[in-house]
């Protein structure tokens, strides 16, 4: 009789599934490109097909990048779906003004692949290759650039906007549609869906050499990070432990120095690890953008599955969007269901918190206290310059400066004490420390709360993108069923 270990077929279903799929797009290539169509012939096709009045969500060609905990049992979705995902290409390039038009459906890795060889990129690109544009509109974006140029929005100089009401408004800080432009960041699809944005500009190069340091608290790692801001392009930290902080701090090059080879980690190579110990390295600059994408930052385990996972997969298939629409297929539930025979059911803690930078390193002590993480599993660190964000319902005025930690993972501990750890956590950035949360992951902020943090839309906003009132509050569309008031709660992801 054989005995497995869990943790070698932990991965087992996907990495079948990700066999299948990869033998199959060897064996029958790739279809040719359909030609795209102008994004005003895009427009007017989708006036004509009349969806665009009455809709209640999108259908797309990429996974969503909210990550709810649980959903109720027997949620169902309601309400018609309109059809956006032609609206997925860069539009036009301006060099003399730096600034990009872009559709709203087109992933980081499309608009990375049109801008990098130009010498260009958008000020913030979000280390998953198919977070869209709108998406990072609509939602909260960050990365390493963050600390010199904020949260991704802050790029944004004009949008339209597809409405609930059926309108396209074409909006920007300063026409009169500029109470729609200020409230659509941190608004998740309640004011509609970005058919095309204009963004601005900055220069890249063809390298990146990336350099880490270990210090011995997150003081240190601060004061490192405080120093590194005028000399460097990137800044981020990883906390392993009170006293292992790493910080790493990268600058574009031209060339490479002989007799260094580029580093890349979509195969058996792992970032997180790699930045885990002091270097330096060297790699291309889209691969530096994305080089959390191919193993989730850190939710591809290192066990026998996990490596069996990168063993099989194809570079291409190496991908956060992946995995997501794997983890929906049955057979990868029911296996998931069936682990629990052997081992506890891991539970959700994806979630970012900001605080004041003043505020942070009593924040980070207090909110790590408990050490939940899996076993040599990071949280992320990334200092955000908050200066010119001007988002009417994601406000971080008090400082210039606020430190945002992450965390992406499963924890091995029961369901309530899973949800106990983000609320306490929640508590302490909001109440305690006077930060914010990203509202992609469950919330479990009660409505006076979340109303002091965030405010409401105006009234007159909402008259003008819903006047029927048909789309939920973010609230209503964020928050954990829970504390809407629901009890029987299924997995949400």
């Amino acid at each position: 009789m054989l005995h497995f270990q869990p943790e070698l077929i932990d991965l087992l279903p996907a990495a079948v599934a990700f066999t299948i799929v990869g033998l199959t797009m060897l064996c029958c290539g790739r279809t040719a490109p359909k030609p795209q169509k102008h994004y005003d012939d895009k427009v007017e096709d989708l006036i004509a097909s009349g969806s665009i009045k009455g809709f209640a969500s999108v259908a797309k060609a990429t996974t969503g990048n909210q990550f709810a905990y649980h959903k109720a049992k027997g949620a169902k979705r309601t309400g018609g779906r309109v059809d956006l995902s032609a609206f997925n290409n860069v539009v036009h390039i301006d060099d003399e003004a730096r600034l990009v038009q872009v559709e709203g459906l087109a992933t980081m890795e499309t608009v990375v692949r049109a801008l990098d060889w130009r010498g260009y990129r958008i000020p913030i690109v979000p280390e998953l290759k198919h977070i869209t544009v709108g998406g990072a509109i609509a939602g909260i974006g960050i990365e390493s650039g963050s600390f010199r140029y904020g949260w991704f929005h802050q790029a944004m100089v004009e949008c339209d906007l597809l409405t609930p009401g059926g309108e396209i408004l074409r909006c920007s800080a300063s026409n009169e549609h500029a109470d729609v432009f200020h409230a659509l960041p941190n608004s998740y699809g309640t004011l509609g869906y970005v058919l095309r944005a204009t963004l601005r500009l900055v220069a890249s190069r063809p390298y990146v050499a990336v350099t880490t340091t270990i210090h011995k608290s997150f003081k240190e790692a601060m004061t490192a990070m405080e120093q590194a801001e005028a000399t460097s392009e990137f800044v981020e930290g990883l906390w392993w432990a009170p006293d292992k902080v790493s910080v790493t701090l990268t600058n574009y090059v031209d060339e490479v120095p002989k007799g260094k080879k580029l580093k890349r980690f979509d195969g058996l190579s792992i970032y997180y690890k790699a930045v885990g110990k002091p270097g330096t390295m060297y790699m291309t600059s889209p691969n530096y953008y994305f080089r959390w994408d191919a193993d989730w930052f850190w939710n591809i385990p290192t066990d026998a599955g996990g490596w069996l996972v990168r063993l099989v997969t194809p570079r291409k298939l190496r991908t956060s969007s992946t995995y997501k629409w794997l983890r929906s297929l049955r057979l990868v539930k029911a296996w998931h269901r069936l682990e629990t025979l052997w081992k506890p059911q891991g539970q959700p803690f994806v979630q970012d918190w900001a605080v004041p930078w003043s505020r942070a390193d009593e924040f980070v002590r207090e909110a790590t206290k408990t050490r939940p993480h899996r076993k040599g599993v990071p949280y992320m660190l990334l200092p955000v310059g908050t200066s010119s964000n001007k988002a009417t319902h994601y406000p971080c005025e008090r400082e210039g400066r606020y430190l945002n930690l992450g965390t992406y993972t499963e924890i091995d501990v029961p369901f309530d004490e899973a949800l106990a750890e983000t609320r306490r956590i929640d508590d302490l950035c909001v109440r305690r420390h006077a930060g914010i949360k990203m509202l992609y992951s469950s919330s479990f902020l009660d409505l006076q709360t979340y109303t002091r943090v965030y405010g409401t839309l105006a009234p007159a906003t909402k008259k003008k993108v819903d006047p029927a009132g048909t789309r939920p509050s973010v609230f209503e569309k964020t928050a954990h069923p829970s504390i809407l008031g629901c009890e029987e709660l299924v997995l949400g992801y």
